[in-house]
C-alpha cells in the first residue's frame, strides 16, 4: 500500500509539473510609438522575439501614426499624435478605451518604445500587479508629485518605493482596472489645468501606494543603457535626444 501511495504522489507530481510548464499564456506587449518614436519599434519587436516570454504566445500592440511591416503578431492600433506631454499622459486612456482589442490576452505588459530586450524576461514577470523598481531611485525617495491638487498626490508619510512607468502590466483584469483609474484621475487634473510632475508615471506611483504591487521587478527591467548599475541588464531604456524625437 505505502509503494502505490507513493508511486501516486510521484505520477501527481509529473502530472502537475508537466502542466504548468507546459501552460502557454496569452501576452500582449503595449507600445505607443507616434511620430519619431516609431523608429524603436521594429528593434524593440525584434529583441522582445528573442527574449521576451518566449514560453508563452506574445500580440504586440502598437499605437502609432506611422507604417508597421505586416505580421499576425502584431496588431497596428491608429493613434494621432497628441504633443508632449500627453503623447506619454494619456496612454492609460488608450490603452483603457481599446480594452476589446485585448479580450483574448491573459496579461497585459505596457512597454516603453525605446527600449530593448537584451536578456531574458520570462515567467518570472507573470502576476496581477507588476512594477519596475525605477533605476535612478533605489533606496531612495522618488520624485513624486506633492501638490494635493493633483490626484497624483503622495503625501510625505507615504512611498516607499518610487516605480518606473517605462515596463509594468499585470494580468488583463488588474491591468484594465490600473490603467481605467489612471485616466480618470489624469482627467480630471486636466478639469483643473493640472499636469502632475511625471505624468502618467506620478499617476502609476499614486496607484501602486493605493494597490500595492504583487510583484516588484528590479532596475533589470529599466536599465538605462549607459549606466553602470549592480543589477542584469534584461530591458535596456535607450539613450536618446529627447528633443529631437519629440519633435
Amino acid at each position: 500500500m505505502r509503494v502505490k501511495t507513493k508511486q501516486f504522489k510521484c505520477l501527481v507530481l509529473v502530472f502537475l509539473f508537466s502542466f504548468f510548464t507546459s501552460y502557454a499564456a496569452n501576452v500582449g506587449m503595449l507600445v505607443v510609438a507616434t511620430g519619431k518614436y516609431i523608429q524603436f519599434v521594429q528593434p524593440l519587436i525584434d529583441s522582445a522575439e528573442k527574449h521576451f516570454c518566449k514560453n508563452h504566445n506574445v500580440t504586440y500592440f502598437v499605437f502609432t501614426d506611422g507604417d508597421l511591416p505586416e505580421s499576425e503578431k502584431i496588431v497596428r492600433v491608429e493613434q494621432a499624435r497628441l504633443g508632449w506631454p500627453h503623447d506619454t499622459m494619456m496612454r492609460c486612456k488608450m490603452y483603457y478605451e481599446h480594452q476589446e482589442l485585448f479580450q483574448d490576452m491573459d496579461y497585459l505588459f505596457a512597454c516603453d518604445a525605446d527600449m530593448l530586450f537584451v536578456d531574458e524576461v520570462g515567467d518570472e514577470i507573470l502576476s496581477d500587479r507588476v512594477a519596475t523598481q525605477h533605476p535612478g531611485y533605489v533606496s531612495k525617495r522618488g520624485t513624486y508629485e506633492t501638490r494635493t491638487i493633483s490626484k497624483a498626490c503622495v503625501q510625505l508619510r507615504e512611498g516607499t518605493c518610487y516605480f518606473a512607468g517605462g515596463f509594468y502590466g499585470g494580468n488583463k483584469e488588474e491591468f484594465l482596472k490600473m490603467n481605467r483609474t489612471m485616466a480618470e484621475n489624469i482627467q480630471v487634473d486636466l478639469e483643473k489645468s493640472v499636469i502632475a510632475i511625471w505624468h502618467d508615471e506620478s499617476h502609476l506611483n499614486r496607484y501602486f501606494i493605493d494597490n500595492p504591487p504583487t510583484k516588484i521587478l528590479s532596475p533589470s527591467y529599466c536599465y538605462p543603457e549607459s549606466w553602470r548599475l549592480s543589477y542584469v541588464k534584461r530591458l535596456l531604456a535607450l539613450d536618446k535626444n529627447h528633443k529631437e524625437v519629440r519633435s
